[in-house]
């Protein structure tokens, strides 16, 4: 168990007001433990009271696990014999947490478990964690900014990769092959969440791979995220196929520019509005704002999505130690798109981009 990661969350749920935090298998009970629970039909709950000991609810074939795994030595584990109701009425009733206010994650809670919480306590009141969890998570200590780094220099090496066959005449799926294929040299295992889109296509934010034959003149976009160690690198690079002019080669110089500037100009303090604005006014500026359809950025750790998002919905401000991606995006219907996106950490000095591989891939 990470003791200083839950000594954060105690702290911040006991200033929420909360009995206790419940957590889910999953990133956020990693984070905490170090364990990754599988979430599955037998219901697994771990418990992190404000007062007292953290305590575990799972299934009995699973108690050892979490002991030795999670560092969790208070263990209600329940037989399939006779379900977990009963055990978690037991745990409830232990533990005094039958009532006040359980802090939950509302985009991961099941209605399995609350039923399950329901019947064990049925004064408990529930609000929700996920601020306080996303907040804890949204700040990377330095280990996880190793890994990190480490996942930004892989996926790095994949769209390398995809530089060196992008030519008219192959297909989408032949440079997603060739990407795959370079990417286990290194160790890297599929799947990767790879998307291809050229021409027309990459017009489709979220366009998959497909069959499609490149085009001399046109653009093409990959886009796809490698996991090191439980934590994500994300990257987006726009290539030319073959010499690329007018239209797409201005889209593709104002979506650059945009992209360096809120690189250039994000700071701590600044709000995920703020950075979105900084993108999204230049790219308006320029005659394109009709065609940035997107938020400007996303988090990036443990998930592929979390906190701190980069709209222009959150203006909370953003802490050194932030980690998330700037990738603004110009999509222009049945002429094609351009995205670029990094992976950046928030330093005193203001971005630090973990991804590295050249964006300025057309002239």
């Amino acid at each position: 168990m990470h003791t200083q990661r839950v000594a954060n969350l105690i702290e911040r749920a006991k200033a929420q007001g909360l009995e206790a935090v419940v957590i889910m298998p999953g990133p956020n009970a990693y984070y905490l433990t170090g364990i990754d629970f599988h979430l599955s039909e037998r219901t697994t709950l771990l418990f992190f009271p404000v007062n007292g000991e953290p305590f575990a609810f799972c299934p009995k074939f699973e108690a050892v696990r979490v002991k030795e795994g999670a560092g969790i030595q208070k263990v209600f584990a329940w037989g399939e014999e006779e379900g977990p109701q009963p055990v978690l009425n037991a745990a409830m009733a232990e533990t005094g947490l039958g009532k006040g206010i359980l802090g939950v994650e509302y985009l991961a809670m099941r209605v399995w478990e609350r039923e399950l919480l329901a019947g064990a306590a049925p004064e408990l009141r529930y609000e929700n964690a996920d601020a306080i969890l996303g907040a804890l998570r949204g700040v990377k200590d330095a280990e996880e900014l190793a890994l990190m780094q480490r996942a930004a220099e892989l996926v790095d090496a994949g769209v390398k990769a995809a530089h060196e066959i992008i030519k008219p005449g192959i297909t989408e799926a032949a440079v997603e092959a060739y990407m795959t294929k370079e990417l286990e040299k290194l160790g890297v295992k599929p799947p990767l969440h790879i998307m291809v889109a050229s021409g027309p296509r990459s017009a489709v934010p979220h366009a998959g791979t497909t069959d499609r034959v490149l085009q001399e003149g046109e653009l093409i976009w990959v886009d796809f995220v490698v996991h090191h160690e439980g934590y994500v690198g994300d990257i987006t690079r726009t290539f030319p196929v073959g010499n690329v002019t007018g239209k797409l080669a201005e889209i593709y110089q104002v979506c650059l520019d945009a992209q360096a500037k809120a690189r250039a100009e994000a700071r701590p303090g600044m709000s995920g509005a703020q950075v979105d604005a900084i993108a999204r006014d230049y790219i308006t500026s320029k005659g394109y704002g009709e065609y940035f359809t997107h938020r400007t950025g996303h988090g990036l750790g443990l998930e592929v999505h979390e906190a701190p998002y980069i709209v222009g919905s959150n203006h909370e401000p953003l802490a050194v130690g932030a980690t998330f991606t700037i990738e603004p995006g110009i999509y222009v219907p049945g002429l094609g798109g351009v995205r670029i996106e990094d992976d950046v950490v928030l330093t005193e000095e203001g971005a630090r981009a973990l991804t590295q591989y050249p964006r300025n891939l057309i002239g």
